[in-house]
């Protein structure tokens, strides 16, 4: 069995005395795409924070790539993780093409000057659906969905093996969304990356996850594959999560039913 690319070991953490995570583990494989999913204020984001170190735990340890976090740099640890979330985070006053490259650009990658450069944003906005000729506009010319296809691409433009995502789709509409979603199982498919994706609707974890991983008060309820928690959830909690998923594709079944 392949060795996890990220551990969680006994993780506590706490924000002015409460506790966001509990004692909490987890084994993330290579190439897995694990949707993270639970009420607000769960600990799903707290638990992508710690992954980049945007955050330490008060104990236990994270380990990426078998190496401790906490023990290593954490600039060049987050410049090696891709990491997108809803607001996007582009620079208003950049192009598009300046903000894809701008990771590589400052971490000194090869390849990122001149004309070698704009290949390599062409080639990352067609990777994730767009069209290489938004690469001179400026985030306020985008629409919502391109603006987060965007940061998608910005996210991927270093070569991570691992891409964090926080609530990506959130802002959209439920037709982007859609083409999102598909876009995201496209690039997964064809770059085997890692992923982790929080969302709070269960339908898109289900939808997305190779994994999916329910968590409620800052510990593991069901990890297990979409399937699998569907059919026999493992806690009142993950049942009273999926019920409502598991009405509606009953009925959507009888509907495609022969008369």
């Amino acid at each position: 069995m392949a060795e996890p690319i990220i551990r969680f070991e006994g993780v506590s953490k706490s924000y002015g005395g409460q506790p966001a995570l509990k004692n909490f583990s987890l084994d993330v494989l290579p190439g897995e795409l694990l949707t993270i999913i639970g009420r607000s204020g769960c600990g799903k984001t707290t638990a992508l924070k710690l992954v980049n170190s945007l955050i330490t735990p008060d104990a236990g340890r994270v380990l990426v790539q078998g190496e401790d976090v906490a023990k290593t740099d954490p600039v060049a640890l987050r410049r090696r993780i891709g990491y997108a979330i809803q607001s996007v985070g582009l620079f208003p006053h950049m192009t598009v093409e300046k903000n894809i490259a701008y990771v590589p650009a400052i971490s000194h990658l090869e390849g990122w000057k001149g004309p070698a450069r704009r290949e390599r944003v062409s080639a990352l906005l067609r990777q994730v659906g767009l069209d290489p000729a938004l690469a001179d506009r400026y985030p306020r010319a985008l629409s919502g969905g391109q603006r987060q296809r965007v940061g998608i691409a910005r996210a991927l433009a270093a070569g991570p093996e691992i891409l964090l995502m926080d609530e990506p789709f959130g802002a959209v509409d439920e037709i982007t969304r859609g083409q999102l979603q598909e876009e995201i199982l496209r690039i997964h498919r064809e770059s085997g990356i890692t992923i982790l994706f929080v969302t709070h609707d269960i339908a898109e974890a289900l939808k997305l996850g190779t994994h999916t991983l329910v968590i409620d008060k800052g510990t593991v309820q069901q990890c297990a594959q979409p399937e699998e928690i569907l059919r026999h959830p493992a806690t009142d909690f993950v049942r009273e999560l999926v019920e409502p998923q598991r009405r509606r594709d009953s009925i959507l079944q009888r509907r495609r039913l022969p008369l």
